[in-house]
């Protein structure tokens, strides 16, 4: 018929509404992405991570102590604790804000985050902490921690014992040519891309996730029985929930042992009760009491976790509140 619309035309407008929705999609995203990572909310150029966040200082106010944290085990069982014993031992608001951690040190070193309790030093955030070290105040470790790529122990060592023997063309195809990561922009991913130059790894695919997204993907390894290769760090509750080693590392690129840090900044003292400060420069745990809390935590949740250890550590809560080694 006259005038009539053939199948050919209709395909072809419908082709055109597709990609003008898809041309939107893509702008959009743009926008996005730049209001997300703009030159206001990067430090060191991190990749985007997943709780990429940019603070604006005039909304802070200097009743509340601002801490910043990231979606890893230790650090929200760490800044739990902290929370807690500020709220109910010095009167203060806390107010947890969760951010990339390159964020969290650009963060701290403008004023718009008063503290940040996850430095990993002094391998795993050099890059972060050679740009705003002078800038902030690192108040000691909390507690300390290893980086590295980690196996099931039911792996065999003498065939898959060292990052080196990933080279082997039939070793990686045998962990699916991946290594399963964490949130992109961490210390943990940049140490891994540099573990991949420096092994000669491009036949190996650094997959990023979020580190809950790792921690599934290894277990469903581990109940299948299949080979696999983890980004990891300890203190972890996996360790406690699964028989896993770290491969060997010869040429460091993964790094040592780390102290995980807490850092403030310029002028916290002057803005707190000075008692703060001396609390946060005392509070240390003993590595296998961190393992313990995260697996703890995994059981339960993470505030009946501190709280219990907190009841169950009197004297040792006592000196990092007062610096006096009695029960106070």
């Amino acid at each position: 018929m006259r005038g009539a619309a053939v199948p050919g035309d209709r395909f072809r407008l419908v082709g055109r509404w597709v990609l003008l929705l898809v041309g939107a999609l893509i702008a959009a995203g743009l926008v996005a992405y730049m209001y997300a990572y703009g030159p206001r909310a990067q430090v060191a150029s991190p990749t985007a991570g997943e709780d990429a966040t940019s603070f604006d200082t005039a909304a802070l106010d200097r009743e509340t102590v601002h801490i910043g944290w990231t979606a890893w085990a230790d650090a929200e069982l760490v800044t739990a604790m902290v929370e807690r014993l500020l709220e109910e031992h010095f009167g203060l608001s806390v107010e947890p804000m969760m951010a990339d951690v390159g964020i969290q040190y650009q963060a701290v070193a403008r004023g718009d985050l008063d503290a940040m309790l996850m430095a990993w030093l002094p391998v795993t955030h050099r890059d972060y902490w050679e740009r705003v070290g002078g800038d902030v105040v690192n108040l000691g470790p909390l507690y300390t921690g290893r980086l590295g790529w980690v196996v099931p122990d039911y792996v065999p060592e003498d065939v898959l014992g060292s990052i080196e023997d990933l080279q082997d063309p039939e070793v990686a195809r045998r962990v699916g040519s991946r290594i399963q990561g964490i949130d992109p922009g961490s210390g943990l991913m940049q140490a891994s891309e540099q573990a991949f130059r420096d092994y000669d790894l491009g036949h190996i695919e650094l997959v990023p996730a979020s580190g809950a997204a790792m921690t599934a993907v290894l277990d469903r390894a581990i109940r299948r029985e299949e080979w696999i290769v983890v980004t990891g760090w300890q203190p972890h509750w996996k360790f406690a929930s699964y028989d896993l080693r770290f491969l060997e590392d010869p040429r460091g690129s993964l790094g040592g042992r780390e102290r995980v840090n807490a850092i403030v900044r310029r002028g916290f003292e002057k803005d707190f009760p000075v008692e703060v400060t001396s609390f946060l420069s005392r509070l240390e745990l003993p590595e296998e009491d961190v393992a313990e809390l995260l697996l703890r935590a995994q059981e339960t949740e993470v505030e009946q976790a501190v709280a219990e250890y907190l009841d169950a550590h009197p004297a040792r809560v006592n000196y990092w509140l007062t610096g006096r080694f009695d029960e106070g």
